[in-house]
């Protein structure tokens, strides 16, 4: 399918994360289809997408067929096939329902004539003040230190090569613990550039939901200290070894040996062969009360893995300590077996 949808102009005036979650509308292909505006973000070297993409631009989409009245307050996804960055992927949202209070939008993302990715948007239509309102939030945990931009080209708007967004790892919690479900991993996340004035609050909110797809089925491997990978994920790459873990008296930095070579850990038996999502779910909480270009912070843990799969949940707060959104995410694991140093010697010395 050609990528007729897509901006090949000058693109200097957005953030490249803004170019990863805006679409267009697509009339020829029918009534509330839309597609990518511009040419999918995809790592160095590798054909597929990043799962983010899809799932930002589902909500961006289903965003275009709801009155701004409304915003976002959860989203069901899940991964059908892998997507290519080299053709248009074409949204087609249904209107499921349209409410006083809350709308329903089915989204279906397809490419090359096939359904590769399912996505259902609730919104809501804020509440007037009311005493009777019940509230209650989990706050952000006091004892994160802060990260700091020296280094970091976090205000330009041109495209990198890599992320469109910046990682900003501080490390686990309870490193050594028995337990993989006490274990904690925090890190700060933010869009790379400013997100333009003209994008408002749903390009900050597509940009979170692009984000959320960061750092979170490894979390499963690490809280059981597998470090290595066969093909590390693109989220395990980050700018610079200053952004690997951040000095703090109870958080551990996590290894990871691909970025400061195999010396960096003793030897492993296992090392993750195959890490694939199967779903992922997103509660918006505060839609209007946080900037997705300014530092959030994130923390994921895993509760269960077994059968091959695995399920990871996240936090995402402010910086001031907002509770911004709670994510879901199930995983297909496989590890890769690798035989020791001393099978190796064995088998080396038979030769």
């Amino acid at each position: 399918m050609a990528n007729e949808n897509m901006k090949l102009g000058p693109v200097a005036a957005i953030s490249s994360v803004e170019r990863q979650v805006e679409v267009t509308p697509a009339t020829d292909a029918g009534p509330s289809v839309f597609a990518n505006k511009y040419p999918l973000w995809h790592p160095k070297g590798t054909r597929g997408i990043f799962g983010g993409i899809t799932i930002a631009q589902s909500l961006s989409a289903a965003q275009e067929t709801v009155n701004k009245a409304f915003d976002a307050h959860s989203m069901h996804c899940t991964f059908v096939f892998a997507g290519t960055a080299f053709a248009s992927i074409h949204y087609h949202v249904e209107i499921v329902r349209d409410g006083r209070t809350f709308c329903t939008r089915a989204v279906r993302a397809i490419q090359n004539n096939r359904t590769i990715f399912l996505a259902t948007v609730s919104f809501a239509r804020p509440p007037l003040e009311s005493i009777t309102n019940i509230r209650h939030a989990e706050r952000n945990p006091p004892t994160v230190p802060l990260p700091h931009d020296t280094g970091i080209e976090s205000s330009s708007n041109e495209e990198p090569m890599g992320l469109p967004y910046i990682n900003y790892s501080v490390g686990m919690l309870h490193f050594n613990s028995s337990n993989p479900c006490d274990k904690r991993i925090r890190q700060w996340i933010k869009a790379r550039g400013k997100i333009s004035p003209q994008g408002g609050s749903r390009a900050h909110l597509a940009a979170l939901a692009f984000m959320s797809d960061s750092y979170f089925l490894a979390g499963i491997p690490h809280a059981h200290n597998i470090w290595g990978f066969v093909n590390p994920p693109v989220t395990e790459f980050y700018d610079s070894e200053d952004q690997l873990g951040m000095p703090s008296p109870i958080h551990t930095t996590i290894p990871r040996p691909h970025l400061q070579g195999g010396s960096s850990v003793p030897d492993q038996s296992h090392r993750v062969g195959m890490m694939v999502s199967l779903d992922h779910t997103i509660y918006f909480h505060n839609a209007k009360q946080f900037k997705a270009d300014e530092w959030l912070l994130t923390e994921v843990k895993t509760d269960w893995a077994d059968n091959g799969r695995g399920v990871v949940l996240q936090k995402i707060w402010a910086q001031d300590g907002t509770l911004v959104a709670s994510c879901t995410q199930e995983g297909v694991l496989r590890l890769e077996e690798r035989p020791s140093s001393v099978q190796v010697s064995k088998v080396n010395s038979l030769l």
